[in-house]
């Protein structure tokens, strides 16, 4: 990122300048791998395939593109254009532009919904870092290799009870997004992304050629792509639809953050095009690799968040070369994309405190990472002291706090910070500014954009909600 010192306004009503974001990314090519690697984290690695999973493949696959293309994808353009025209934080970006195009302040309370969205989902995304982590190092010592697939999937079980491991790679994933964020995200993330994306994009590419040999990847490919109609329910509308809009990272600040970063007459819309292709391609070719070790060794495609956990270390350990190294380096740059997408999670709330308060970006990271380090301890006990189930949707969630945070944050807050950007973006914000905000697309584009943003998007999310506060749980 680089600076641009001119970039300030004052505040009227005290008198007082107020400083607007000073960095910008040092290329459109940052912001687009930063972008995608927001997308592609954990939400695509880990949650994409056990979603799909649970609701017969490409029966979910029949809702979620279409979501994708006609909501997450606008919203996400619109979030990129408001965090660019506030030039901040989310709070104070939102009601900079309140005053400047004279509306109620109240409309800054979009930007704490969804900062808390994004801290919420930051205190059990970093659980499931956790397990990243911890799997980084069985691999690394050939625990699984040459192991019965059934004595690997056992050994999931058994971290979830193991509160000690949970906690020690919980704090360890913690202080390295601390450490990163409180040296802002200028160089290290940016040229660490420059290398680590493009290869772990190759490894997954090479492994999914690998599962085609030796997994069922011909039944993989009929799970992923074959779709029954009559087996739409609304909770299956409901996870596509929230799948669509975490996977675009839409709802929980990020995009109004990274916005906020991005230089005037950067296109918008050709960013928001490439994060889809790629967001859509990783997904797939994510689900292909798991599918296909999950029917080659007779597992169940419903496992739920545990997945990814289960599958992959099977797969690692019927290699021939160099198991323990290709599993440790595969888990390694998915600890990679969770720490982008982490990073992104928090950086709305630093970047808020820093301005607010006027504190140092290092005391904003100790303190905030410190919070969402303790908030992550309710999450690590919903496996053991603190389990409780309950049902949503008629189906029995047993991972207590863990579920119902992923369910508030996921099914609620997300759909309702979007819903109001919409409205924001849609009909507060004059469509001349928008258009110059998203560097002046073509008409058609434009006008596509503004009816989704205006009538489509919104019908969706209403539908979406209402499912969600009036179908019985």
């Amino acid at each position: 990122m680089q600076k641009n010192d001119s970039d300030i306004v004052v505040n009227k009503s005290k008198n007082k300048p107020v400083k607007r974001v000073l960095t910008r990314w040092t290329s459109y090519w940052s912001f687009l791998l930063a972008a995608i690697g927001s997308s592609v984290g954990l939400g695509n690695l880990w949650k994409f395939p056990y979603e799909m999973g649970s609701h017969g493949g490409g029966t979910f696959l029949l809702i979620y593109i279409p979501s994708l293309i006609l909501l997450a994808v606008p919203l996400m353009k619109a979030e990129l254009l408001i965090g660019r025209y506030g030039g901040s934080n989310p709070v104070h970006g939102l009601r900079q532009i309140a005053q400047q195009e004279r509306l109620s302040s109240l409309w800054q309370i979009v930007g704490w919904m969804g900062m808390i969205a994004g801290f919420l989902v930051f205190s059990y995304y970093s659980v499931v870092a956790s397990w990243i982590l911890f799997y980084i190092m069985q691999s690394a010592t050939g625990s699984f290799v040459d192991v019965p697939a059934e004595i690997v999937q056992h050994s999931f079980t058994a971290l979830l009870r193991n509160t000690d491991q949970l906690i020690i790679w919980h704090t360890v994933f913690v202080l390295m997004v601390v450490l990163i964020l409180s040296r802002s995200v200028k160089v290290g993330l940016e040229r660490a992304l420059l290398i680590l994306m493009p290869c772990f994009i190759a490894l997954l590419v090479w492994l999914c050629v690998f599962a085609s040999q030796f997994g069922d990847f011909e039944k993989a490919v009929e799970f992923v792509f074959t779709y029954d109609i009559g087996a739409i329910n609304a909770e299956l509308i409901v996870s596509a639809v929230a799948q669509a809009l975490f996977s675009l990272s839409v709802g929980l600040g990020i995009l109004l953050m990274y916005g906020a970063y991005l230089g005037e007459h950067r296109p918008i819309t050709t960013a928001a095009g490439v994060v889809m292709f790629f967001d859509t391609a990783i997904a797939l070719l994510m689900a292909l690799l798991i599918f296909s070790i999950v029917f080659a060794f007779g597992m169940k495609t419903d496992s739920g968040p545990g997945l990814i956990f289960e599958t992959l270390p099977v797969a690692f350990s019927q290699m021939q070369s160099n198991p323990a190294l290709w599993a440790t380096l595969f888990f390694t740059l998915l600890g990679v994309a969770a720490l982008a997408s982490a990073i992104a999670l928090l950086e709305p709330c630093i970047a808020w405190m820093v301005d607010q308060f006027r504190v140092s970006r290092r005391f904003a990271a100790w303190f905030i990472g410190g919070l969402a380090w303790g908030a992550g301890f309710v999450s690590i006990y919903s496996f053991n002291s603190l389990k409780y189930s309950f049902y949503y949707f008629g189906v029995e969630r047993f991972n207590g706090t863990f579920d119902f945070l992923n369910i508030l944050t996921t099914h609620i807050l997300m759909p309702l910070t979007a819903l109001f950007i919409t409205i924001f973006a849609g009909w507060r914000i004059s469509q001349s500014r928008a258009r110059s905000e998203l560097a002046n697309p073509l008409n058609l584009v434009f006008s596509i954009w503004v009816l989704c943003v205006r009538y489509v998007a919104p019908l969706i999310l209403l539908v979406m909600l209402a499912i969600v506060f009036v179908y019985p749980s």
